[in-house]
């Protein structure tokens, strides 16, 4: 909390509490919910975990509702508005703008520099296919689930 509390405190991060994300969240919850998980797999790496709360934090940093909204290939073009938007936020490390370009790959063409960028573009991911697939639970803090499992269920209708 004593990383993201500042961030969360700045206007233009809370605004993010007013857009819609995911299946009834809000991307500030996504944000939130990809900066907490990072930071627990960042921290049991011994990665640079300041660096990972805060790109995490501000890596869907845009201001639109983008189901129905906003410039035509979102996927492709939102994590550029939201690293414009990150700098006017606050001064930004290197590893923390590697965090928010990279954050989409393989729809961004460069990898991922840094292991930090890895893990929140692979915690995105999970977060955001748990949302669509409607997945309880959390792959963290000894709670064991079977992602593969509950897909599997969800398929089958079990």
């Amino acid at each position: 909390m004593q990383i993201a509390a500042p961030l969360l405190e700045n206007p233009m991060v809370a605004r993010l509490s007013q857009y819609p994300h995911h299946r009834g969240k809000t991307r500030l919850d996504h944000v939130k919910e990809v900066a907490e998980l990072s930071f627990y797999w960042g921290n049991r790496l011994s990665l640079d975990y300041t660096a990972i709360v805060r790109g995490a934090l501000l890596h869907d940093l845009f201001f639109y509702d983008w189901l129905h909204e906003g410039p035509r290939l979102h996927g492709f073009r939102h994590h550029t508005i939201a690293l414009r938007n990150a700098r006017k936020v606050t001064p930004l490390s290197k590893k923390e703008e590697d965090i928010i370009k990279k954050h989409m790959w393989p729809l961004t063409p460069i990898p991922p520099r840094y292991p930090e960028s890895l893990i929140v573009c692979l915690v995105d991911t999970y977060c955001s296919i748990r949302d669509y697939l409607n997945i309880k639970g959390e792959l963290t803090h000894g709670t064991k689930i079977s992602v593969k499992n509950k897909i599997s269920r969800r398929i089958h209708g079990r």
